[in-house]
């Protein structure tokens, strides 16, 4: 007697085709889904850290404003240090609080010093002549735009004023003691002119620079936020064992069933070892496949 199971393997292959492409169809739809929104992610990834380099960018030109004004008042103050070619380090004390730190403060008075050097050179120049502000006139052309070393060279300027003043009134003091009158210069028109510190702009500064702080620290959440998102797209949950699962179910109850065809066969025991294998093949494929949409409907406290 001829047993045949033609039939019953084209049955179970066309039976796991149908499941195959079910599986397929959900698998392939999930990693379009997944190809969009990585690009969406990409792309606003991208938007966020120009947006951040942007913030960041004016933060630290408005911030490098106020450290030029409180720069500047530190050096107003220690003029006379800085003509005498003192270190930063002799002078700035930690335990009057000041603006700026050690480090921030050490490039400006470094760029004072140089300032300095600069404006001793330009008396020494034949023509040597002074704007309005005591300036050097050639360099109130070169500091046009540097308003920092504009203002420690119009400081520079008034304190020699200030010593020459000084030196004249003790001349003339002198002079009195020895029965020589004088008329003494009115008293103002020896103060040269002061900068207000800070001042309206310095405050508006300073609220700009607290409003790009505030935005920065939203966009490097939302930044970290994305680049979380990205990283769980790049492997997304089960992506990987489906398409494992799918090879496999493939392979085994679809190409491996073709394979046997056409099938007969006259030994009785060879007919059930066959069929009996297909049909466990067969029923763990399904088991698998179901146990494998159970494990994406898991809920994990860990993908919170």
């Amino acid at each position: 007697m001829t047993y045949d199971l033609t039939s019953f393997l084209t049955t179970i292959a066309a039976a796991s085709a149908s499941i195959v492409a079910i599986l397929g169809g959900f698998i392939a739809s999930k990693l379009i889904s997944l190809s969009s929104e990585r690009s969406a992610a990409i792309e606003r990834l991208k938007q966020i850290t120009e947006e951040l380099d942007v913030r960041t960018s004016e933060k630290n030109r408005i911030q490098a404003e106020n450290d030029a004004d409180d720069a500047f008042d530190f050096v107003r103050e220690h003029i006379t240090a800085l003509m005498s070619n003192e270190s930063l380090d002799a002078i700035y004390d930690e335990s009057e609080r000041p603006v700026l730190q050690k480090s921030v403060l050490s490039d400006y008075w470094d760029k004072a010093k140089n300032v300095f050097a600069l404006y001793c050179s330009a008396a020494k120049e034949k023509g040597f002549r002074l704007n309005d502000d005591h300036v050097p006139m050639t360099l109130a052309r070169d500091y046009t735009d540097d308003d920092f070393c504009y203002s420690v060279c119009r400081e520079i300027g008034s304190e020699f004023e200030r010593q020459q003043k000084a030196a004249e009134r003790a001349k003339k003091k002198a002079q009195d003691s020895l029965g020589l009158s004088f008329d003494y210069p009115d008293i103002s028109e020896i103060m040269t002119k002061q900068v207000t510190p800070g001042g309206y702009w310095y405050s508006k500064n300073a609220e700009r620079i607290d409003e790009q702080k505030s935005a920065i620290t939203i966009l490097e959440l939302q930044k970290e936020q994305t680049e979380k998102q990205l990283r769980s797209l790049k492997k997304p949950k089960g992506m990987w064992l489906g398409l494992c699962i799918f090879a496999v179910f493939s392979i085994l109850c679809i190409i491996l069933p073709l394979a046997f065809t056409p099938f007969s066969t006259e030994d009785v025991y060879y007919y059930l070892l066959v069929k009996t294998v297909f049909i466990a093949l067969f029923s763990l494929g399904l088991i698998a496949i179901f146990l494998y949409l159970v494990y994406l409907l898991r809920w994990d406290d860990r993908d919170k």
